[in-house]
């Protein structure tokens, strides 16, 4: 080989090592700006995320009046959804049942949080088999997949109600935050479309501190929120108006509605209490069975950290709600 061939091959060779290691690159870049992003998230949602891992109901129960959870697998998809079961340790041929699901802003969040585990415990400690979901994330998935996720895994409790000893005629839909906002949109969505099929059983929707309308997100001064949200929305309401009227529960209700218990702090600085307010309003119009509750001094996850009178009365309130539901 001439010494002409030879730089020519060096020089091809070097070509494709540059754009190699340019690609390596790209992508250390770009895990490194999603790790910096999601450490700043968690940072300015610090206080939040404690009560998420720490915080507590404020009402003692007997910690032997519940068992579980047990842990199924309700869908295969590119990664395992899980669904923990929690029961009373009173026996019964079949138990009522709350359908629980996350927050987390749709972009973090899981069944196995303190936020969720201390709801499911107590709940079952006062006589209702409590289901608590995983769904997927919306780094990745749409929000129409992570509504797909809901419907599966309620699917696969009326599928396997005999085994699993769950009375699939007395279902309650129950979320906090990111999961408040699914259980209303599956129920508003399905009952102005008057899909009995998706309701059979449901009695009823409860939703603490949830966004109805997603554009309230992107009103409010926390940074958390709205990166939930256009992250979710897969933009900003300037180029995804559509989307944030499409996926918002508000502008599905009906007077064919569930009986719906929302709750929400009036000092809410991600979520803003308005979209309860606006909500109710409009569950009301429609004639629908309805009560609002909000606390005057309760930021986001209140109930997670205050223990006064008012706090203990609206975890009260969820219970009796449900139970006369299931009556």
């Amino acid at each position: 080989m001439s010494d002409v061939s030879k730089k020519m091959s060096n020089s091809r060779y070097l070509k494709i090592l540059i754009k190699i290691l340019g690609f390596i690159l790209i992508i250390i870049l770009f895990f490194w700006n999603a790790f910096l992003t999601f450490l700043i998230l968690i940072l300015l949602n610090l206080k939040t995320l404690r009560k998420a891992v720490f915080g507590r109901l404020p009402l003692e129960f007997n910690k032997n009046a519940f068992e579980g959870p047990v842990t199924y697998t309700y869908k295969e998809d590119s990664i395992p959804l899980k669904l923990d079961i929690y029961y009373p340790t009173k026996k019964r041929e079949l138990y009522p049942a709350i359908f629980f699901a996350h927050g987390g802003g749709w972009i973090s969040g899981s069944r196995k949080l303190s936020s969720v585990t201390t709801w499911s415990k107590f709940l079952a400690s006062r006589g209702f088999s409590v289901i608590a979901i995983d769904y997927r994330y919306s780094y990745f998935h749409s929000y129409e997949e992570l509504i797909q996720d809901y419907s599966a895994a309620l699917d696969y409790i009326r599928n396997n109600s005999n085994h699993l000893k769950i009375d699939k005629n007395k279902i309650v839909l129950m979320g906090t935050s990111a999961g408040g906002t699914l259980s209303l949109y599956y129920a508003a969505f399905n009952t102005f479309y008057n899909n009995l099929s998706a309701m059979k059983g449901i009695k009823g929707v409860i939703a603490w501190y949830a966004p109805a309308d997603l554009l309230d997100l992107w009103r409010v001064d926390s940074l958390f929120a709205r990166v939930a949200v256009v992250t979710t929305m897969k933009g900003s309401p300037n180029r995804k108006i559509e989307d944030y009227k499409m996926y918002s529960p508000i502008n599905y209700v009906s007077t064919r509605m569930c009986p719906t218990l929302l709750v929400h702090g009036e000092k809410d600085t991600t979520v803003p209490v308005e979209s309860s307010k606006k909500l109710y309003k409009k569950l009301k119009e429609q004639g629908v069975q309805a009560k609002l509750l909000i606390h005057p001094d309760g930021n986001h996850s209140f109930e997670l950290d205050l223990k006064d009178f008012l706090t203990i009365k609206y975890v009260e309130r969820t219970v009796s709600f449900a139970k006369d539901l299931c009556e």
